[in-house]
């Protein structure tokens, strides 16, 4: 016991120091942490409001505009964790309007969703294509 105490006062400015770089990763773990919960909250809401941008119309006005819409879908290219249901979500949106287009200026909507699908699958390649390669299997 008279041993580990001695050993105890002479190590007492590291044992200070570890206990103080101990307690500063934690925090600083913790805020990373949390940072990310907040960021993916935030995307969560900015994905779901640029979904309701392209199916919903102006809540003013009770039409949609066009240039909004090409806008909305373009904006989607933005959230990789959302790139599965937004593939769905576009391709679904188009079939349905494509049976019923309000315009000839839906073309440049469905050009635009055309373009974003596109986008994601080249995205969702390379991504593949890195992931395998930093697996070995490349």
């Amino acid at each position: 016991m008279k041993t580990f105490l001695v050993w105890l006062s002479t190590n007492a400015t590291a044992i200070g120091l570890a206990g103080a770089a101990i307690a500063f990763a934690w925090s600083a773990i913790q805020f990373i942490l949390s940072r990310r919960s907040e960021l993916r909250s935030r995307e969560f809401e900015h994905y779901h409001l640029l979904i309701k941008e392209l199916v919903s119309p102006d809540s003013e006005t009770k039409s949609t505009w066009i240039d909004r819409q090409v806008a909305v879908v373009f904006e989607l290219r933005h959230f990789p964790r959302y790139y599965e249901p937004t593939v769905r979500i576009l391709s679904g949106l188009k079939e349905q309007w494509s049976a019923n287009p309000q315009s000839a200026s839906s073309t440049r909507l469905f050009k635009e969703i055309e373009f974003t699908i596109e986008y994601i699958q080249r995205k969702n390649k390379t991504i593949s294509s890195k992931l395998r390669k930093i697996g070995g299997r490349g």
